[in-house]
């Protein structure tokens, strides 16, 4: 059976949207070769155009050569084959094509060679600049060694002409000084960097500032490079696409006398060799990681144990410092061998020597928060800062982590809000290390409350799933904690949430607050999936009708109002009378607020059914009650009433004593204003 256009599109849009990563990557190849079966050569070629980007910044290189390939092919066949702007997303998925190439030993130099020769007369017959030729002929050369071509071809990418294929104005200074950093002129580094500091684009500015990082801590400028380190690691922790980066901050944490610290970054990050970018990456990553091992290992902690790379049953194995030593090296020294004998030198395993080997650049860079804010805030952190040192060199880890903690807490209000993350995150280690439980569940609560605050919702998620899985959270916690992590999303995943937050409270006792985690499960479902919905609200309805004993009656009518109002929006333009006497049940509540928000989405509906009397009198009947937003509201109800009942005078009165523009009218029967329940 032929499968139509439209069904081909509507199985590469479902990919399109899933999640970043390999699933993504196999639907999307899915529906690229489904397109390819079904002989829609101009719909897979548009798929495939689509896809290049997902499957490059998705950490899958491989699959980006092949769809590129294919897209450059058949354009070659029929120019014709895209839409507008066809040859110049050609051009620009060159440069990611031609710049990934060299970081897999198994793909020919010459190769790469052949890529780049064909980019540059792609350009040139475009009469486009090539300034990201010149780039990329340069990065390569580094990648090989040859300084000398580097140079040359770094001099004719900076002389170049910038036009709309040239990387972006972020990107390009960022690798001038990792390019700088490399030769040693650190302070030629900050100054082409500096500017671009704050500048955003798809992987900024974590990479500018560290580049930024390196520089500023060869030029002593050892605080502003601390803070480059905490900016940029909560960035791209937790995406394998910044390996490469991430090994940088490895290596700053191990030449700063914070060898502990930059262990624990390479035990979290190891499983990332598992699907790394780039074997080029993966060695990025091995020679810093190497490093910090065999410092460890000098200073005495040689036996001291870790976790290592996951075993064939997907445990991690735990071994001592000096065996993950030998082994990351080993692995590290057969990839720089691969990648010397593809390119005809010894450069790379030259590179890997020099980065195990390296030495410190200062014996110590304090690296605690507390260190650089204590003395500088209220005396009570610097007394908590005082403790800590305190308890610190009489030995007493779990004193000073108790401390720690208690600065978190001081801090959580401070309004730098790195301070406020890193203070926590710190706490939260030292208690962990110390075997404190409770104080570690205080701390990761403190993390959740920030980290939501913040807008880092996957590092609130992941803290969410510790304080779930921790069985001394009662179950009245757990569901409040569910009730939080619902507002971090909307529509059907929101609503998801609300309903387990709903079924912990009723196993808790809270009938309150399982109707209202219900009710704003349906405010969620109700654009999203309308049938879940409506069975929802029925769930609701059950629940309203039957109260328990003892309840607050005020608060539960009040909830039952909401409820109603809830149900009146959920059912217009589905069922009017039903919608209707939804909202009259909820006019008759004795909470004032939902009483008049119930009486605006009445008169709103009676005036979109052609009922100007009915809803102006029922504005005049409540207005007096309403707040200032509903009253206003109700004025626009008043005037477009007094309108379609022909009352001119009236009309303008109303207009002019509240100051309503004529184009409001228009919309004054929209019932635009469904709230969203974030008061918990």
């Amino acid at each position: 059976m032929t499968t139509s256009e439209q069904e081909l599109r509507t199985a590469f849009s479902a990919a399109m949207a899933m999640p970043d990563g390999a699933a993504q990557h196999a639907a999307l190849d899915a529906a690229i070769r489904a397109a390819d079966a079904a002989g829609q050569d101009r719909l897979a070629f548009e798929f495939r155009d689509d896809a290049i980007e997902k499957y490059v910044f998705g950490g899958d290189d491989r699959r980006a050569f092949l769809a590129f390939s294919l897209s450059l092919a058949a354009y070659d066949r029929d120019p014709e084959i895209g839409g507008p702007g066809t040859e110049h997303s050609l051009l620009w998925q060159f440069k990611w094509i031609v710049n990934a190439l060299p970081d897999f030993p198994d793909i020919p130099l010459d190769r790469t060679y052949r890529v780049l020769d064909d980019m540059r007369a792609r350009y040139l017959r475009g009469g486009h600049s090539l300034h990201p030729v010149h780039q990329a002929r340069w990065q390569i050369a580094l990648h090989v060694g040859d300084f000398d071509q580097a140079a040359a071809s770094y001099h004719d990418m900076v002389t170049a002409k910038r036009d709309s294929l040239s990387n972006c104005s972020v990107c390009v200074p960022t690798a001038q000084a990792d390019y700088l950093n490399t030769l040693g002129r650190h302070t030629d580094a900050i100054a082409v960097a500096a500017p671009h500091q704050n500048s955003w684009c798809r992987t900024q500015p974590a990479r500018v500032r560290t580049s930024l990082m390196t520089a500023y801590l060869h030029t002593g400028k050892h605080r502003r490079a601390l803070e480059l380190h905490r900016l940029a690691y909560r960035t791209i922790r937790t995406e394998r696409l910044h390996l490469a980066s991430l090994a940088v901050h490895i290596e700053f944490l191990a030449r700063t006398g914070n060898e502990t610290r930059a262990l624990e970054l390479v035990e979290r990050h190891l499983p990332w060799l598992e699907a790394p970018v780039s074997p080029a990456d993966t060695l990025s990553f091995l020679g810093p990681a190497v490093l910090v091992l065999r410092r460890l290992g000098e200073a005495g902690h040689g036996a001291a144990t870790v976790q290592g790379p996951t075993g064939p049953d997907g445990r991690r194995a735990v071994v001592t410092v000096d065996v993950l030593r030998e082994r990351l090296q080993a692995q590290a020294e057969e990839l720089a061998a691969r990648f010397d004998a593809r390119n005809g030198n010894t450069y790379q395993s030259e590179l890997l020597r020099q980065r195990i080997s390296a030495e410190p650049v200062l014996a110590k860079l304090a690296l605690s928060v507390l260190d650089t804010v204590g003395r500088r805030t209220r005396p009570l952190i610097a007394q908590a800062q005082a403790r800590v040192a305190e308890h610190t060199a009489a030995g007493d880890v779990a004193a000073a982590a108790l401390a720690r903690l208690d600065a978190a807490y001081l801090l959580r209000e401070h309004n730098d809000r790195e301070i406020r993350l890193t203070a926590a995150e710190e706490a939260a280690l030292a208690v962990e290390r110390a075997g404190l439980p409770e104080a570690l569940l205080r701390a990761r609560e403190l993390l959740w409350d920030l980290y939501r605050g913040a807008g880092q919702r996957d590092d609130a998620l992941a803290v969410l799933d510790l304080l779930l899985a921790e069985p001394s959270v009662p179950t009245s916690r757990r569901a409040e904690l569910l009730d939080q992590a619902a507002l971090l999303f909307w529509g059907e995943p929101r609503a998801e949430r609300r309903e387990q937050a709903a079924a912990l409270h009723r196993e808790a006792g809270d009938r309150l607050a399982e109707l209202s985690s219900l009710q704003d499960a349906v405010v969620c479902l109700s654009g999203a999936a309308p049938e879940r919905a409506v069975a929802l609200l029925e769930r609701a309805d059950a629940r309203l009708a039957d109260p328990p004993a003892g309840i607050d009656t005020d608060a539960w009518e009040s909830m039952g109002g909401r409820l109603h109002l809830t149900a009146a929006r959920l059912h217009d333009d589905r069922d009017d009378e039903l919608a209707l006497a939804r909202a009259e049940q909820a006019m008759g509540c004795r909470d004032d607020a939902v009483r008049v928000e119930a009486a605006v989405f009445t008169a709103r509906h009676l005036l979109r059914r052609d009922r100007p009397a009915e809803a102006e009198r029922l504005a005049c009947d409540v207005v007096g009650d309403a707040d200032r937003a509903n009253a206003y509201r109700l004025h626009v109800v008043r005037a477009t009433a007094l309108r379609a009942l022909g009352r001119e005078e009236e009309q303008a009165a109303v207009m002019a004593e509240h100051d309503i523009e004529t184009w409001e009218l228009d919309y004054g029967a929209d019932d635009d204003d469904y709230e969203d329940e974030d008061d918990d």
